[in-house]
């Protein structure tokens, strides 16, 4: 008879005497169920009542949570949305889960805001450092010489050689300049110089061959010149035409015209 009679209150809802009691999560206190249907979970008040083998949490905001148990001694186990949760008893004399004072819930709430403002701190951090980066690729891009051979005065100069002639007093200067596609240049100088003296008259002829980088920038060409000049320098270029029309490439005081 007794025994319908705990059944009976089961499936009425009542509380399961084995569940009263503070149970362990981890060898911490979890909960602490209480023989009059009410309870403790983290420190939050609750309501517990059992259908069949349904222990049923109603917290204080009226949110419900449902899950079977089993207990074997002092192990509980419950499953929820089909994870189980194990649990152990607490021992007799073992502190229960007691409710916290407001002083504590009041460090807590502090310190759920400096969490939050710590949080706020570091997504401005991290927003901050993005766009310092995304400004300082934009300015990398921006100080970068244009590729060679992209835009108009680039294809002028790989167009033909460009050469440089002066002729003075019997002597002849020349230099000859060739811009490739892949951004290098090379240039082939030569002096004939006549010297006459008491003795009679010596030719005296110097050659010599410059090779570097080039590039434009901004509508000028830059030049490198190892080992004198190994960064990329712009050297101030003016294109002018002759009487023909054809482009003249002013340079380093120097005039020079299209040439093979």
């Amino acid at each position: 008879m007794g025994h319908l009679v705990l059944v009976a209150m089961l499936c009425a809802g009542k509380a399961d005497p084995k569940l009263v009691g503070t149970w362990l999560m981890g060898g911490g206190p979890f909960m602490t169920l209480n023989a009059n249907g009410a309870g403790l979970m983290e420190g939050d008040s609750l309501k517990w009542k059992t259908e069949g083998t349904t222990l049923v949490l109603t917290d204080a905001d009226g949110g419900e949570d449902r899950a079977t148990y089993a207990v074997n001694g002092d192990a509980l186990t419950l499953t929820l949305n089909g994870i189980p949760l194990q649990l152990t008893r607490a021992a007799k004399g073992e502190s229960a889960v007691k409710p916290k004072g407001k002083l504590s819930k009041k460090l807590e709430g502090a310190q759920g805001q400096d969490d939050e403002a710590e949080a706020d701190a570091m997504r401005a951090l991290q927003q901050f450092q993005q766009q310092a980066q995304q400004q300082l690729m934009q300015q990398q891009q921006a100080a970068q010489p244009q590729r060679a051979g992209s835009d108009q005065l680039s294809q002028l100069l790989l167009s033909s050689n460009w050469c440089y002639l002066r002729y003075a007093s019997g002597n002849t200067y020349t230099q000859k300049v060739h811009f490739n596609a892949n951004g290098t240049w090379a240039d082939y100088s030569e002096s004939d110089i006549y010297v006459s003296n008491s003795m009679g008259m010596a030719e005296a002829n110097n050659a010599r061959q410059n090779t570097g980088q080039w590039a434009v920038r901004n509508g000028d060409l830059l030049l490198s010149d190892p080992p004198e000049t190994p960064q990329l320098t712009p050297i101030g270029l003016r294109i002018t035409r002759n009487s023909n029309g054809s482009p003249i490439l002013n340079a380093n005081g120097r005039e020079y015209s299209m040439c093979r």
